[in-house]
């Protein structure tokens, strides 16, 4: 996704504990019937606690199980029954210390012989350690220090694991009953609770009775820190991975105002021991093969019913969690050969994490089909005129969690929707729009073809189309037919001003976002052919560049683009409208390129976890590039995009709080790279850094002699095609590198690129050069003797830097000096064809550095 940032700047700071469900904030009441434990076991196979009932659930949120985690601090003897009092007891969890001086700590009551609760009251400290020095780093920035030393005075537990055996045979703890704090350990019990549903909206007890329907699990643990300094912490230990940092499973997030937000992430500490830690690995309980789907639009509100064919990826499991937007409310589930089944959504206002109940465990690899039904307004937008938006991008159907995007699945849409607006979805249509009544019809596939996310269009549009045999896609326009409310306003403030005879020069007062259709078709023709030419070909038949009403960011599904509307003016209207420094911002310039390059950088490829996102954001950036050079065919165009990259890689901003992004934190570091600390920094890091990195590959892989980007575009192509419809990790990108890598780049002399990712993509460090050269001859020729400097970095940085001539016909490639560390390397009496007329280094952007001194003498 491309955002402008002069319209709105939103740091991406994390405010919730951990979700489930990607913003999943609904409820729902459903009306099942009642299907007999008997008949579930002929489908699945009894593993687990089964309800002391032996009824099936089929309500929603009526499973006894759940029922009694949702109730438990209700309870009467909640508190009542076991506590501890404690000295010294010192308690470990992966790279946390919990350390209980004094104090006493109660025990909620057990629900089906397991206790899943305590809270502490007293004196302690807690001390947590990140594994890693870049995860030390990320902890500074909230903490001033690479570690957290808190001292504590409550601490409120929730667990599946075996917490409570292992306080109880500690050391200095005392067990009794009774307590006279007991109904003090309520009250911070369900004030955390209240936290975890209404504030944070996240539903804890479906997290917790998934692991109760199958204990053979390791066991979830998660306390909230109460302390002195920080009182609005959290620990989490999920064995499954926590979603917002998958697949990482162990995670310190603060959710106060000031400081909210990841703190550090990790993988657990055996990982670490035994060198299994990868980014790749999948901690998905079940897959998502097939999305049936069956809409219709009123208005906003959608009506849909979704068949989800699934199966089982692990043993055991009885709770499936799903991601579905938060107003959409489930009214049933259904499985094909049981029936109804229960499932889990509470309020929309609280914790609505959307999960279906099964009355046993599934069977490994066995094919299951569920039909979801559900509605509600909110996901779709209307901003007048026939201009809507679909808000949630990949919640809006009933996803699987984990993976920023989801489960990449096969779809088939049809949706339903009043005469006189037209539908655009992922995919391919199967038949034409058909008309019933006042009703259309719409149907869309995207065959065999996975898709890591669906989607649609909606609203009253015109249509154009591009068929391009070159690349064989066929190219469409969709552009409303109407303005959307935000642009009738300002007509109509025109039209007042007309009427008092006051006059902006050159503003008519009528305004269209279907004028340049053809041009953005062209465009859009443009752009496909460069990227089919440098990256090979798509799975996708057809791509449609579609108007959205919101003007600030583009996005893109797979097959289907969102432009702004504001993209869809001229830039005389734009700068007219809102000045100069918007109107001709070079976002509008690049924002349908780097839109269409996602096809290929995220959509055919994909990104494995939030550490490998930054090839997506980036390599679509970098293909924008391409854009600028091939399309707009302006070397000057080139430079400039190149240098509105790196100045905001390595200036501070207001919109950075004061900081330079590069300091920040690495390229792996994603989304937590913004934070109330550091501002921005996501937006002003990944995406020109990420497109900066593929760059200096290019640059280094570029033939000046003859054969430009032929191996450059060998290398990318092959990325493709090993890794199609696949989502890749950092490393599998350094693989492929290597691969093709020429000797020049072998700096280490092993074959490897692991000095090259170490600095750039796993470093903070960012070079500045110098050069200082005189010209001379020798011999009656030409020489040239100069010294280049690389400094600001670590003594183990190495580089390529390339040195470039003017001889009067633009920049011609001399060499390249291969630097380390803070020096110089010294070229004496180079021989030259002739005496240039001066030098420089990295003309062609073929290096990051944070600024640049040339000096002749």
């Amino acid at each position: 996704m491309r955002k402008i940032r002069s319209i709105a700047l939103v740091a991406a700071v994390a405010l919730v504990l951990i979700t489930l469900v990607a913003a999943a904030t609904n409820a729902g009441k459903g009306n099942e019937r009642n299907v007999a434990s008997a008949q579930a076991s002929s489908q699945f196979s009894a593993h687990g606690i089964v309800p002391t009932s032996q009824q099936v659930a089929t309500k929603a949120n009526s499973d006894p199980l759940y029922q009694q985690l949702r109730q438990a601090s209700s309870r009467p003897d909640a508190f009542t029954g076991n506590y501890a009092t404690v000295n010294n007891l010192v308690f470990k969890r992966d790279a946390a210390t919990f350390t209980m001086r004094t104090g006493e700590i109660y025990f909620l009551a057990p629900i089906e012989g397991r206790t899943t609760g305590a809270v502490f009251i007293g004196e302690g400290n807690v001390f947590v350690s990140p594994p890693t020095e870049t995860e030390r780093r990320s902890l500074a920035w909230f903490t001033d220090g690479p570690d957290l030393r808190e001292d504590v005075t409550q601490l409120v537990f929730r667990f599946t694991d075996k917490t409570f055996e292992e306080i109880k045979q500690s050391p200095g703890v005392t067990m009794k009953t009774g307590g006279a704090q007991a109904e003090r350990a309520r009250g911070i019990f369900r004030e955390k609770e209240n936290t975890l549903r209404k504030d944070i909206r996240y539903n804890l007890d479906a997290r917790l009775l998934s692991d109760l329907y199958t204990p053979t699990r390791p066991g979830y643990f998660s306390v909230f820190i109460g302390g002195r300094r920080f009182n609005k912490l959290a620990f989490q230990i999920d064995p499954l991975g926590l979603p917002e940092v998958y697949p990482e499973e162990v995670c310190l997030q603060s959710y106060g105002e000031s400081d909210g937000g990841t703190w550090t992430s990790f993988h657990l500490a055996e990982e670490y021991q035994q060198k299994t830690v990868s980014n790749a690995e999948s901690r998905r309980v079940f897959d998502i093969k097939r999305h049936e789907i069956e809409g219709g639009i009123r208005g906003t509100r959608i009506d849909v019913i979704d068949v989800v064919t699934w199966t089982a990826l692990v043993p055991g499991i009885r709770v499936l969690p799903f991601a579905l937007f938060g107003n959409l409310r489930v009214s049933s589930v259904r499985d094909s050969e049981l029936g109804d089944l229960g499932f889990i959504q509470e309020d929309k206002d609280a914790d609505s994490d959307f999960a279906v109940v099964l009355p046993a465990a599934a069977e490994t690899g066995k094919t299951y089909k569920l039909t979801i039904k559900y509605e509600g307004d909110g996901a779709l937008s209307d901003s007048g005129g026939g201009n809507y938006i679909l808000l949630p991008r990949e919640t809006w159907y009933p996803n699987n969690g984990g993976n920023d995007l989801g489960d990449r699945a096969a779809f088939d849409i049809s949706f339903r929707y009043p005469k006189g607006n037209m539908f655009v979805a992922t995919g391919a249509p199967t038949s034409p729009e058909l008309q019933d009544g006042d009703v259309m019809v719409s149907k869309w596939s995207s065959g065999a073809t996975e898709l890591a996310v669906a989607g649609f269009n909606y609203g009253k549009f015109l249509k154009k189309v591009l068929a391009d045999p070159e690349t064989g896609l066929t190219l469409e326009f969709y552009g409303n037919k109407e303005l959307p409310n935000e642009l009738k306003d300002i007509e109509m403030i025109l039209d007042e001003l007309g009427k008092e005879k006051i006059h902006m020069t050159g503003v008519t007062g009528r305004f269209t976002t279907t004028g340049m259709a053809g041009d953005a078709l062209v465009d859009t023709q443009n752009s496909t052919r460069i990227y089919s030419g440098y990256f090979g070909k798509i799975p996708y038949s057809r791509i449609a560049m579609t108007q959205q009403p919101d003007g600030d960011f583009g996005q893109a599904w797979p097959t289907l683009v969102f432009m702004p509307f504001t993209a869809f003016l001229d830039q005389t209207t734009r700068t007219q409208l809102y000045g100069t420094r918007f109107g001709a911002q070079s976002f509008f310039r690049y924002v349908g390129a780097h839109e269409v390059a996602h096809q290929w950088w995220g959509h055919t490829v994909g990104w494995a976890s939030y550490h490998d996102q930054w090839m997506s954001e980036g390599f679509a950036e970098f293909s924008s590039s391409l854009y600028a050079q091939y399309v707009r065919k302006d070397m000057a165009k080139f430079m400039e995009f190149w240098d509105e990259q790196r100045k905001r890689i390595v200036e501070s901003t207001p919109a950075t709080k004061g900081r330079k992004p590069y300091t920040v934190g690495p390229m792996t570091q994603g989304y937590r790279l913004s934070s109330p600390k550091t501002g921005d920094v996501y937006h002003y890091l990944i995406y020109p850094k990420g497109a900066y990195i593929l760059q200096m590959i290019r640059m280094m892989m570029f033939d000046h002699k003859g054969g430009g980007d032929a191996k450059f575009r060998a290398m990318m192509q092959d990325f493709i095609k090993t890794h199609f419809s696949q989502d890749v990790t950092t490393e599998d990108l350094k693989l492929i590198i290597e691969k093709h890598m020429l000797p020049s780049m072998d700096l280490e002399k092993n074959g490897r690129m692991d000095w090259f990712f170490n600095e750039w993509v796993y470093g903070t460090d960012v070079p500045a050069y110098s050069l200082d050269y005189r010209f001379g001859s020798e011999g009656g020729k030409s020489t040239m003797t100069a010294r280049i400097t690389q400094s600001g970095v670590s003594e183990n940085f190495r580089m390529l830097v390339p040195i470039y001539a003017d001889f009067g016909k633009g920049w011609t490639r001399l060499g390249a000096a291969a630097i380390k560390g803070n020096s110089s390397v010294d070229l004496t009496n180079v021989p030259l064809p002739q005496q240039p007329k001066r030098l420089t280094l990295c003309a062609l952007d073929d290096v990051l550095y944070t600024n640049m001194q040339v000096n002749s003498k």
